[in-house]
């Protein structure tokens, strides 16, 4: 779709709408699918829709508003059933993300396209069965051009599906098995656009660094030259790997559970926390070499969430390209990080930092430090704006010829959004972001993006 015609389709769907009272929905919706331990509040697992209500639990009342709210409150009618007594229930949830960006070239991160803009549409299904008060199955499915926004047609793709059992009637131990997120960090229990009080992810699970997992013809076992020279390379997503890519959808088991003001979660997964989408899946990428995962984190209060988290395991591709013999455990990543969360009134703060190293065969261990601080100030109820400030530092490494040299080009980026909650089951936004690199551009510096999410 054409820059013209995109924007003018969406905002004239915004100017359309009629107006509506006061939003009557709780001001920070709650996650979607269960997130990791992480989250005290969802240790129990129970789904919770874009809009913040309970999954299985009935929609909620509706209140006064315009047509499509009325319209979204007679479907949900028809999208939970629950037994008599209450021991089976199950519930649907549907929303549709709309995002449009303009940039500069080479594209912004995770973004493929020979063009200057991209139309990025995503219709979400959630699916959540709950069975008495200790079992539970969820289901994510999606239709998209691609994963993230890539030029192709439309695609459908079961990407969260899961189990969830609590054995006790305390959260003190909840298990999980199937293909869902990584407890790592606290942006993933928040990065649904619904969550998100921005359009992009943070840097550090979406910007690429130079090392390749051995797909798209790229060599896993570069030699020392062309390893240093990618950083003078537009970004390469088919073949290179962020430091955490997205929610990170990989498939295992999670043991995990709350403790008074303390939240724990380990979990072992099929692939590490950089592996791309096509190697999330059970048949797409084996246990052979697993990735281990945990975090551990403490509320001292209502307003705080305190976790350290680590993980380690190897990065190579199912089927990765290579110049001479490799063991996958050659080429393996780990990752120690911190996150804080602080929430008082209508401000809200998060930050996160980690260091990653990578072990590059032949080469040696290449590090990089990530960290980014995001805020949102709700300046009413259907207003926020929210910023975040990321950067990312590689290290030194051995050069051709003698000496040292950075294997990677330091970055940082500021994000700037504005939000508007239109009702209860949809919201706009706006943002413009501004990248800088020391040397070559490997993405673009400016991008401009708008975001349309409706919930029915």
């Amino acid at each position: 779709m054409m820059l013209r015609e995109a924007s003018s389709w969406l905002l004239g769907v915004v100017i359309s709408l009629p107006a509506t009272g006061q939003s009557t929905s709780p001001a920070d919706p709650k996650p979607v699918t269960p997130p990791p331990s992480s989250d005290m509040s969802q240790v129990q697992d129970r789904p919770m829709s874009p809009s913040g209500s309970e999954a299985g639990m009935g929609a909620p009342e509706s209140a006064t508003g315009g047509w499509y709210e009325e319209a979204v409150d007679r479907f949900r009618e028809f999208r939970s059933i629950a037994s008599p007594d209450g021991g089976f229930r199950l519930n649907t949830d549907f929303w549709l993300t709309q995002d449009f960006e303009v940039f500069e070239r080479p594209p912004p991160p995770l973004v493929q396209t020979g063009q200057s803009q991209i139309y990025w549409p995503q219709l979400n299904g959630l699916l959540s069965m709950e069975f008495g008060e200790h079992l539970s199955f969820v289901a994510l499915g999606q239709a998209y051009r691609g994963f993230d926004p890539i030029d192709e047609s439309v695609s459908a793709n079961l990407s969260e599906y899961f189990v969830v059992l609590q054995p006790f009637d305390t959260p003190a131990l909840v298990l999980k098995g199937g293909t869902f997120a990584t407890c790592y960090g606290q942006w993933v229990n928040r990065h649904f656009s619904f969550q998100n009080p921005l359009i992009n992810a943070p840097m550090m699970y979406e910007v690429m660094t130079n090392v390749s997992d051995g797909s798209d013809n790229l060599s896993a076992t570069p030699g020392r030259a062309v390893f240093l020279n990618r950083k003078n390379l537009a970004s390469n997503v088919p073949g290179w790997l962020p430091v955490v890519w997205g929610p990170s959808y990989t498939s295992g088991g999670q043991i995990g559970g709350t403790a008074g003001i303390f939240d724990y979660a380990l979990e072992l997964k099929n692939a590490g926390l950089a592996s791309r989408p096509s190697d999330w899946q059970f048949w797409q990428k084996s246990f052979s070499y697993p990735t281990l995962t945990g975090r551990v984190g403490v509320r001292p209060d209502a307003a705080w969430n305190i976790g350290v988290s680590g993980s380690g395991g190897s990065y190579i591709t199912s089927q990765p390209r290579v110049t001479n013999t490799l063991d996958p455990w050659d080429a393996t990543q780990s990752v120690v990080g911190a996150d804080v969360s602080w929430a008082s009134g209508p401000l809200q703060i998060w930050a996160e930092a980690a260091w990653s190293q990578w072990q590059i065969p032949n080469l040696g261990p290449a590090d990089a430090w990530t960290y980014f601080v995001e805020s949102k100030w709700k300046i009413s109820p259907e207003v926020w704006l929210a910023g975040r400030w990321n950067q990312q530092l590689y290290g030194e490494f051995d050069a051709v010829g003698g000496g040292t040299t950075s294997w990677g080009n330091d970055t940082w980026r500021i994000d700037a959004c504005v939000g508007l909650r239109l009702d209860r089951f949809m919201q706009f936004k706006v943002q413009y972001s501004y990248l800088d690199q020391v040397g070559f551009d490997q993405q673009s510096p400016n991008l401009f993006a708008i975001q349309l999410v409706m919930e029915f």
